[in-house]
């Protein structure tokens, strides 16, 4: 009975070294762990992103004035008889 138990606590042992030491045990769990966290905030920032392209993209379709804003900001572009003034520091 003694050996039987001196067994299974050797084997029980073997196992948790397995486990708690080796590459891919405990320490690549929470490695990977860390990974799907990261990936889920990078997913959501895209998402956000995404959303507001697909708006833009809406808005560019739909009117004038997401057009000349955007011609006005990006290319500098101002409509005929405004003066356009560029003040440096």
């Amino acid at each position: 009975m003694r050996l039987i138990i001196i067994v299974l606590i050797i084997l029980f042992l073997l196992l948790q070294v397995d486990i708690w030491i080796k590459k891919d045990g405990y320490k690549r769990k929470v490695e990977l762990a860390e990974m799907i966290e990261i990936q889920t905030e990078a997913n959501k920032e895209m998402t956000i992103r995404n959303n507001q392209l697909q708006q833009e993209i809406i808005d560019l379709k739909n009117g004038t004035e997401a057009i000349e804003e955007k011609a006005r900001t990006e290319l500098g572009m101002i409509k005929e008889g405004e003066e356009f003034y560029l003040i440096a520091k």
